[in-house]
């Protein structure tokens, strides 16, 4: 029996993804190539299940391997997919998941490693079946709980995040609530709806009801609704279509710009133009172009072509007018200086805090590239400074948990003779962080700066 065309599929693309190349591409190609939306839908699962779990996975490995472990990443690919089948997903007989393991490996090229591939997945079957668990990931457990271990060793296993990323946490938050980030950021993340402001969610929730679409108010969150209807992506674009005044949208994104902009106050009295710099692919500037007059504009600017089609995409499928789209690199903006009443910043950063969109993001994001990223957003900042009228104001958002890319930038560019000053809010705040493992949403950091008046 050959390998099955959809395991094959699926260990390609893992492939692929561990080269460098664009999960979202290739998910989006395999979609095409598919049978149907099941099969689409099983690739995808496989392929997000294997990155996401790889650590868990290779602990399992080195454990059960009678021998050095494989560095093959071919080898390595066809085990974790079939560790994945074993473990995590439903529907597959063991028998039968291993048996596809030994056909992958001699599809890949890999005849020699069935025999080292099938004994290690054996035994993990056998000792799956004698363990007196109520699944088989708990029947497994045990084998991380090791009492004379280092935590941050079981935290980076069990969990499956990267090792120095994993200490970071625990130096900056303890043991519980490191584990609690970590079990929050492997959780799959709901669809999460956004009715826009000027538009009422009682009445949304009831037009999805009668399309037999569930859809629960999120408490906290006064616009969200959080679909309980599962939907394939053919049926949630056609939601998004019939109903432009939704936009998918975490909740703790929406309060982001909210708590941002006070609720729009700010923005309502401007006299000058405002402008997202980094707004691909354009949630936070649909929320911001809302909140504006219909004869406020809104410059809507990113560096990538590619992404900015994203927002064009977006702006119409809404409906919004007064929304002119800008190539352009936000440390050098092709926009006159002290022009505009408002920028929002939501720069480039590490994505720390929106880790379980994106399983593929933990393995790439390197030590040192998270200083790196907060050195090019105190650059982004300063060059917004520059484009506020004296009184402007300055939005600064990331979808980071890092003080590198928050807190160590805000200190630094309010250093020395700066163009900014904090604006708080009517509690003195004038920044802010949404932890995901509180809040039940993604996480982020805000703030709030001001250009001195008389800073010409």
């Amino acid at each position: 029996m050959k390998a099955a065309w959809g395991r094959r599929l699926a260990h390609d693309i893992l492939l692929n993804v561990h080269r460098g190349e664009s999960l979202d591409r290739e998910l989006a190609q395999a979609r095409k190539s598919a049978a149907n939306a099941q099969e689409a839908g099983q690739i995808e699962e496989l392929v997000k299940g294997a990155l996401q779990w790889q650590n868990r996975y290779d602990f399992l490995i080195r454990h059960f391997s009678t021998k050095h472990p494989t560095e093959d990443p071919r080898v390595r690919g066809v085990m974790h997919l079939a560790l994945h089948q074993l473990l995590a997903s439903s529907g597959v007989p063991s028998y039968a998941a291993v048996h596809q393991a030994g056909e992958l490996c001699r599809a890949v090229g890999r005849p020699r490693a069935v025999g080292y591939v099938n004994a290690v997945l054996q035994s993990v079957v056998r000792h799956v079946d004698s363990a007196e668990a109520a699944s088989p990931l708990d029947a497994v457990h045990e084998l991380f709980l090791d009492p004379t271990g280092e935590v941050v060793d079981y935290l980076t296993d069990w969990w499956s995040y990267p090792n120095w990323m994993v200490q970071r946490w625990l130096e900056r938050y303890g043991e519980a609530e490191t584990e609690q980030l970590l079990r929050h950021a492997n959780q799959p993340p709901p669809v999460t709806l956004h009715v826009l402001p000027g538009h009422d969610r009682d009445q949304a929730q009831q037009t999805l009801a009668d399309h037999d679409i569930i859809a629960a108010p999120v408490p906290d969150f006064e616009r969200a609704l959080r679909l309980e209807t599962r939907l394939d992506r053919a049926a949630l674009r056609e939601v998004l279509v019939n109903m432009p005044q939704l936009l998918v949208q975490d909740a703790g994104a929406q309060q982001v710009v909210d708590w941002l902009t006070r609720e729009g106050a700010d923005l309502a009295k401007a006299e000058f133009p405002v402008a997202d710099i980094c707004a691909a692919p354009g949630g936070k500037a649909a929320h911001l172009r809302v909140l504006l007059t219909p004869d406020q504009p809104l410059l809507t600017m990113d560096l990538r072509p590619r992404r900015l089609r994203r927002t064009r995409k977006n702006r119409d499928r809404m409906e919004l007018s007064g929304m002119p789209l800008l190539a352009g690199d936000g440390l050098n903006p092709p926009i006159r200086r002290a022009s505009l009443a408002a920028v929002m910043l939501d720069g480039p950063c590490s994505g720390t805090g929106v880790g379980r969109h994106h399983p593929e993001g933990r393995w790439r994001l390197e030590y040192g590239t998270i200083a790196d990223n907060g050195e090019r957003l105190l650059g982004l900042a300063r060059s917004a400074a520059e484009l506020l009228v004296p009184g402007g104001r300055l939005y600064y958002a990331t979808c980071s948990l890092e003080p590198e890319e928050n807190e160590q930038v805000m200190t630094a560019l309010l250093e020395g003779e700066s163009l900014l000053e904090p604006d708080p809010d009517a509690d003195g705040s004038w920044h802010r962080a949404w932890l995901p493992w509180r809040l039940a949403t993604d996480g982020f950091f805000a703030a709030r700066l001001r250009r001195r008046p008389g800073k010409d």
